[in-house]
């Protein structure tokens, strides 16, 4: 009885640690933020890869082996590997953007 007894005490501990355990702060980037600026237009991506739009979150469009192509409202964002990003509008290629 007092082995079940020290088992329950532990167990309650180790809950009890968990819940005052600090968790982190996930509204806050974990690194650099790239952006790119032109034709009225502000794209960023993230250290994690997260790509938007003015503001807006894009959605992955295509993957293929020098770009990548995301997709959000009218726009069409082309980041290649070689560091170029293009913006097309309702399928018509607007031009390309410049690093920020």
């Amino acid at each position: 009885m007092k082995k079940l007894l020290l088992i329950v005490a532990i167990s309650m501990n180790i809950v009890n640690f968990a819940c005052v355990s600090p968790t982190p702060n996930h509204t806050v980037p974990a690194g650099k933020v790239a952006q790119w600026k032109g034709y009225d237009v502000i794209v960023k991506r993230d250290s994690l890869g997260i790509v938007t739009v003015d503001g807006k979150p894009a959605a992955v469009d295509e993957i293929t082996e020098k770009a990548t192509a995301y997709q959000q409202g009218l726009f069409s964002v082309i980041i290649y590997k070689s560091g170029k990003v293009a913006l097309m509008k309702q399928g018509q290629f607007v031009g390309y953007l410049k690093r920020n």
